[in-house]
């Protein structure tokens, strides 16, 4: 390459230079900015057969030194043109956006791919301009903070950390598929060090349970309905521990009811047959009294239909029968009004700490750390992780152990005791 200086092009450019320089018959631009306190040359690349230009900065201040730099710039764009490649690198935020389309596309989608566009959509506008081949693990960690300066706590839990990075790196690894960058960027070790659930504590708990029934009173009857389903939904999932996802889709043929044993003075318990991320289970309910919690929504729909709901809809649904899609905002409004909005170290509850609060609570109750798990859908690890600071009492008793003669207990009934 011939080293000739030509007249500088004319650039439609906001910020002033200082001065200069063309080579190679324009595909080489050097250029310095009046705006900068230090003169360093900047370069703009045209290679032929493709459209639009490379500018970078040279870092240097040496003319000579950013002319070499941009003619290696020039060469390595040149060869990937001729490779067939596109000159510019794809940007972050515009594969991201295919992405998202591409996993909208497939809307017979669980809710876990809703919540990954969902996710995804809120770090999009990090990323600007930036292109897929520049991406560094200081780049990512520069996420991470940028995710902390948008919350109000300014505190991001490890699982958020956890279920972001996840996300991300099957995102990359799509990329990788479409031909966008050679290999993913190598993710930096972000402290996520387990940290106790958020779970309501007994005075809490007990604070929020005395405020339901006031919370149901309203004088807007929409109000009432949306408000006596909640009240029902927060006392199963905290003496149930299912997940939110499981009580979700579960319908009233999942419930079933089982006998006491001969002689036994205590009330047939009740079973919930739920489908989860971790498979189907059967879930003994923490007491009786759950029953009531059902039967109240039973009542409240035959109000609604006037006659017994199917066996095959749905329990926590909306009026036309629909599942709801989350308690969420209600939930929040449930704990403003209690008071219980924070857990004693100033975490927030959720409605995932109603499961939390169970956990807890059967295992101060004594109950075994195996027969809970089991329970639960999760395992004595998770439990010993994330539940460590609960008091473990391994010869505990299961989860609702009954005394009785071998052969003498009945076998789980149907739904129809609901419906009475």
């Amino acid at each position: 390459m011939n080293l000739v200086e030509n007249s500088p092009p004319r650039l439609r450019r906001a910020k002033k230079e200082l001065d200069s320089r063309t080579f190679n018959e324009g595909a080489i631009y050097l250029f310095r900015r009046a705006d900068y306190k230090k003169p360093t040359w900047f370069c703009r690349v045209k290679v032929p057969g493709a459209k639009g230009y490379v500018t970078l900065s040279t870092k240097s201040t040496d003319e000579h030194v950013a002319f070499n730099f941009a003619t290696g710039i020039y060469n390595k764009s040149l060869v990937k043109v001729l490779n067939g490649k596109e000159l510019r690198g794809k940007r972050v935020a515009a594969a991201l956006s295919e992405y998202v389309t591409v996993l909208s596309s497939t809307l017979t989608q669980k809710l876990s791919t809703r919540y990954r566009i969902a996710y995804l959509d809120r770090i999009r506008p990090f990323f600007g301009a930036i292109e897929l081949n520049a991406l560094t693990s200081s780049t990512l960690v520069d996420l991470f903070d940028w995710m902390k300066d948008q919350t109000k706590r300014k505190v991001i839990s490890p699982n958020t950390i956890r279920r972001y990075s996840v996300d991300l790196k099957q995102f990359f690894g799509w990329c990788v598929d479409k031909g966008y960058i050679d290999k993913a960027p190598k993710f930096p070790q972000l402290r996520t060090d387990p940290n106790r659930r958020p779970h309501f504590d007994q005075a809490a708990y007990s604070k929020l349970t005395r405020h339901l029934r006031e919370f149901v009173k309203h004088p807007n009857s929409k109000i009432v309905r949306d408000r006596t389903m909640l009240v029902n939904y927060v006392l199963i999932l905290a003496n149930t521990g299912i997940r939110v996802g499981e009580a979700r889709t579960m319908k009233w043929k999942d419930l079933k009811e089982i006998p006491a044993n001969e002689g036994s003075n205590q009330s047939p318990n009740i079973a919930l047959c739920v489908k989860g991320k971790t498979g189907s289970r059967e879930v003994v309910a923490r007491k009786a009294e759950v029953k009531d919690y059902f039967k109240r929504i039973v009542e409240l729909r035959i109000a609604e239909l006037d006659r017994n709901p199917n066996p095959d809809s749905y329990i926590f649904c909306n009026p036309d029968g629909t599942p709801i899609g989350s308690f969420k905002k209600s939930f929040a409004t449930l704990l403003k009004n209690a008071g219980v909005e924070y857990d004693t170290d100033g975490n927030r509850h959720s409605i995932y700490s109603l499961r939390h609060t169970y956990a807890t609570f059967r295992l101060v109750e004594g109950v075994h750390q195996f027969i809970l798990a089991k329970n639960m859908g999760t395992s004595t690890a998770m439990l010993e992780k994330h539940y460590g600071h609960t008091s473990n009492i391994a010869s505990a008793a299961e989860l609702t152990k009954h005394s009785g003669r071998s052969g003498e207990k009945k076998k789980a009934t149907a739904v129809d005791w609901l419906m009475e």
